[in-house]
């Protein structure tokens, strides 16, 4: 997928969100998904766990700036103590994962969220997205939590970050050649 400055023949318009919440949401009743699910939080550096996650989760959602990064840039990347890689697994195999980053001043990025394919439509996006969210929070200092989505993401992305408090901030039109 090529970002256009305007459009140009076989150009898509894509709608780009900017989203975020700047105090933590109510706690609500946590709806468990209705398949067992395991977290695991990436204690060191795995740049081939981001970079596998990243294009297993993001080859249906045209997710592609990532996709020619060298293994140091992969590094680069996760070997940051601002990095934090969580990795959810169902069953002994990779269902979903979230990437948050840390960003001064006071703020956290959800960076990367998703599900694997075989896992869209069990209920685990809402209950990972709300882990996302507690665990950006618990960050000491966090006032800020932004992201950005687009509408070349799952149809229920957007409805999902909102009904755990994220409000719209911006929204603009870009042409891409996908």
């Amino acid at each position: 997928m090529v970002l256009l400055e305007e459009w140009e023949p076989g150009a898509t318009a894509v709608t780009v969100w900017d989203l975020e919440m700047t105090s933590r949401p109510d706690p609500e009743p946590r709806r468990e998904p209705r398949l067992e699910a395991q977290l695991m939080t990436a204690e060191r550096p795995a740049p081939e766990l981001s970079r596998f996650f990243y294009q297993t989760v993001g080859s249906r959602w045209y997710w592609t700036d990532r996709l020619s990064w060298s293994d140091s840039q992969w590094m680069a990347w996760v070997d940051r103590p601002e990095h934090h890689l969580v990795t959810c697994w169902s069953d002994g195999v990779p269902a979903g994962y979230f990437e948050l980053e840390a960003q001064a001043p006071s703020t956290v990025e959800l960076a990367y969220f998703g599900l694997t394919p075989g896992f869209i439509g069990h209920g685990l996006g809402g209950w990972l997205l709300t882990t996302a969210i507690d665990m950006a929070w618990d960050m000491s200092g966090t006032e800020r939590m932004w992201l950005h989505t687009c509408s070349l993401d799952g149809p229920q992305a957007l409805s999902n970050y909102k009904a755990r408090g994220f409000a719209i901030v911006g929204e603009r039109i870009e042409w891409r050649r996908l």
